[in-house]
């Protein structure tokens, strides 16, 4: 064994493979399963298999090195026992209990995800025996015997032992014929770890003391299950190797790792808050940190500021940091991301916040903090919420409650509001959490599930409150009542208005300001809106601001008086321009104008660029023009277009135009049964009315519409007298004044 142990150093000693990769393994814990994550590149082909005790992940054909140093940071030994690797390095092995069953799937990015689930397999199991290709031992059969035992010595058949004396049978084991798999696979995994540890110069072999000698020693026990390797030595046995070079690359790799989208991501002591703080009362840490700020020369000490500006950002003094940074000089390379985290924690922009951008598929802390610094936020599909929940769970619980909602928010917004409620299940087990922290996040997920009405009961709490987030809560609690059509109490808009002027300038400022606008009109108070809108003096958010001016007209456009509808759009009517009105509610004022008598007011509401718009322009300018009295302008509009509504639009185009025939198509073609058959009336389609018509229509048809019938044969008609003629006359006339009374009646009370 010796010999060829150096007989292969010797052979590769002039070559010097590649490193194996380093796949780095992640894991989660869920309710009802455990999940490991293998970042395999993308590309690479695995499989997964169940051999005895558990599971095999196998690379066939990807030389790799996993590291699974971190597998039970975040999960319990309850469904996963153990993660080791298998003799062969492409595999590992997952050691399970046989209450639980795996399964599998790809991600886009080429990782394998491996979920442990609760319940056994529904297939039967498999023998206790591996596969012929599995590479674990047999209980009680190792590798080493293949190089280090021999079987043994047989008692000759002449003199036997008598049954008293006789020792235990040995067991039955099946022959390992060579060459085998398993053993080809050891080697190759051995050549591949003695070539790299020659060429690097580093070779340290540990062999037994003493091992066992080709006969048996004098007194040895003869014994085969005494001769045979325990079973434990050959369940251990490894054949993975790490030398201090590989060692170290893979610490740097792991320090200067590439995201997905190619970017160099920092280290994680550069975003690890947490070590920034000590055991130590605040005032004890930042005394300690004020200490030696400046040097020889009255220079100052630039790692002793970073000391200090890492200190205020632990204890969330942001402001604090950023002035200490620029008090002494501090360059942005020298200052590194530390200004970012800063801005970050005060809730503010920062203005190189883009220098993050592309680090969320980072595996380390700053995929959070890229996380808050993107604007807008990121896609689902570029972000690493594994590091982004593992950077989140390792902040100090102070700055847990700071940027918590935040994160929630853009979560929320991102499409993962489950990641969002881990988040706030993080927040709510830290010590001394701030419970309005909490309110919001609840808040803030009720909304993304459409659940309005809890989020408004909680927002609306959150709004009394004296926490940072209360003006936020206000705004938001506003616009959510608005969105449910309900009338916002004068005391929400009152403070609004008034947290809006004291933030004046501020983003929250002017969304307060927006909701005091919007409260006002929800209960017609659109006086006061409209003089609050026009006082409005912020060119920043003139987005924000002209985006309120049309949701007002909306408002106003929904008035269901109108009086009160003329007497305020005509009052306000400079204040509320077209251009600068949402297509949709230029189209709702246009109609309420046109239902009111206002037809050229609804056609000058209507812009230029929205006339050029959809068919629901040219329904609005229809009805102006109708309203108008201009059928042949109506039609224009309407053309061929598709609908119920353009068709009962065409039909009242057609009657005002006196093609009454041609509108009683069109208002059948709309569904208008009642119109259908007042134009068939006009039309003279009178077997349309005396089937479908009205009890009078009908009976005035039977006495006044032309014979349809044949006459009767003169022969059979028996002439009458005088008479009876003049009877008969009187009968018919009075029959017909009943009948043109009651429709005239009819026809009145519409």
């Amino acid at each position: 064994m010796t010999r060829f142990i150096l007989t292969l150093g010797v052979i590769l000693l002039a070559g010097a493979p590649a490193a194996a990769q380093q796949i780095a393994v992640r894991s989660g814990e869920h309710e009802t399963f455990s999940r490991l994550v293998f970042m395999l590149p993308p590309g690479t082909a695995w499989t997964t298999e169940r051999v005895a005790g558990g599971y095999r992940l196998t690379t066939p054909g990807q030389e790799t090195r996993f590291d699974l140093s971190r597998v039970f940071d975040l999960i319990p030994k309850t469904r996963i026992l153990s993660v080791t690797p298998d003799v062969d390095a492409r595999s590992v092995f997952i050691e399970t209990p046989p209450s639980v069953h795996l399964e599998s799937f790809p991600l886009a990015i080429g990782a394998a995800v491996i979920d442990i689930v609760d319940g056994p397999e529904t297939t039967p199991p498999i023998a206790v025996t591996p596969p012929a290709q599995s590479f674990r031992p047999r209980p009680n059969r190792g590798y080493l015997d293949l190089y280090w035992s021999k079987p043994a010595p047989q008692a000759p058949a002449a003199d036997p032992a008598p049954e008293t004396a006789a020792a235990p049978p040995a067991p039955v084991v099946s022959p390992l014929a060579l060459p085998d798999r398993r053993v080809s696979t050891a080697e190759r995994d051995l050549v591949d770890q003695l070539g790299r540890a020659a060429s690097q110069g580093l070779i340290t072999m540990e062999l037994p003391k003493s091992a066992p000698k080709d006969e048996a020693a004098p007194g040895a026990s003869a014994d085969p299950e005494q001769a045979a390797p325990p079973e434990d030595s050959a369940r251990t046995l490894a054949l993975q190797s790490e030398t201090v070079i590989d060692r170290d690359t893979a610490a740097a790799f792991a320090r200067h790792q590439l995201s997905e989208s190619g970017h160099s991501c920092p280290p994680d002591q550069d975003f690890d808050i947490l070590s920034w703080q000590t055991d130590k009362p605040a005032h004890e840490q930042l005394t300690d940190a004020r200490r030696d700020l400046i040097g020889e020369f009255d220079r100052p000490r630039p790692e002793a500021v970073l000391k200090l500006a890492r200190v205020y950002v632990a204890f969330g003094f942001g402001a604090e940091a950023k002035a200490t940074l620029r008090s002494f000089g501090i360059s942005p390379e020298e200052a590194g991301p530390l200004p970012i985290l800063a801005d970050i924690i005060e809730g503010n922009p920062h203005a190189m916040a883009d220098t993050l951008s592309g680090l969320t598929a980072c595996d380390g802390k700053v995929a959070l903090w890229a996380v808050l610094a993107q604007d807008p936020p990121p896609r689902k599909e570029d972000v690493n919420f594994g590091a982004v929940l593992r950077a989140y769970s390792a902040l100090p619980p102070n700055i847990r409650g700071l940027v918590g909602p935040a994160l929630s928010t853009r979560l929320i917004d991102m499409g993962a509001p489950d990641v969002a409620a881990t988040v706030r299940s993080m927040l709510a087990r830290a010590p001394k959490t701030d419970r309005r922290a909490l309110a919001e996040i609840d808040a803030r997920i009720d909304l993304s599930a459409g659940r309005k009405e809890e989020a408004a009961r909680l927002l609306d709490g959150l709004a009394l409150s004296a926490s940072p987030a209360a003006a936020e809560a206000l705004s938001t609690a506003i616009e959510t009542k608005l969105s449910l059509g309900v009338a916002i109490p004068a005391t929400d808009v009152d403070n609004a208005g008034a947290l809006g002027r004291q933030l004046r300038g501020s983003e929250t400022g002017a969304r307060l300001i927006r909701a005091e606008v919007l409260g006002l009109g929800s209960t017609a108070r659109f006086d006061e809106a409209f003089r609050t809108l026009s006082n409005w003096d912020a060119p920043q958010f003139d987005a924000l601001k002209q985006s309120t001016q049309s949701d007002l007209a909306d408002q106003l456009g929904k008035v269901p008086d109108d009086a009160l509808f003329i007497e305020t759009f005509f009052r306000h009517r400079d204040k509320i321009p077209a251009a600068q009105l949402e297509a949709r509610v230029q189209v709702a004022l246009a109609d309420r104008l046109s239902a009111t008598g206002f037809w050229q007011s609804a056609r000058d509401i209507l812009s230029a660029e929205t006339r050029r718009s959809p068919p629901p322009v040219s329904l609005a300018l229809a009805r102006a023009a109708l309203a108008g009295r201009d059928a042949a302008a109506a039609y224009s509009y309407l053309g061929d277009l598709p609908g119920d509504e353009a068709a009962k639009l065409r039909g009242e185009a057609m009657s005002m135009l006196g093609r009454h025939s041609t509108a009683e198509g069109e208002f059948a073609e709309a569904g208008q049964t009642e119109a259908q058959l007042d134009e068939a009336w006009r039309a003279g389609n009178w077997t349309l009315v005396a089937q479908q018509g009205s009890e009078t229509q009908k009976r005035f048809v039977e006495l006044f519409a032309p014979e349809t019938a044949p006459p009767d044969d003169p022969q059979n008609v028996v002439p009458l007298g005088p008479l009876s003629a003049a009877q008969q006359l009187i009968s018919q006339s009075q029959s017909e004044r009943e009948a043109f009374a009651k429709l005239m009646e009819e026809l009145k009370a519409r």
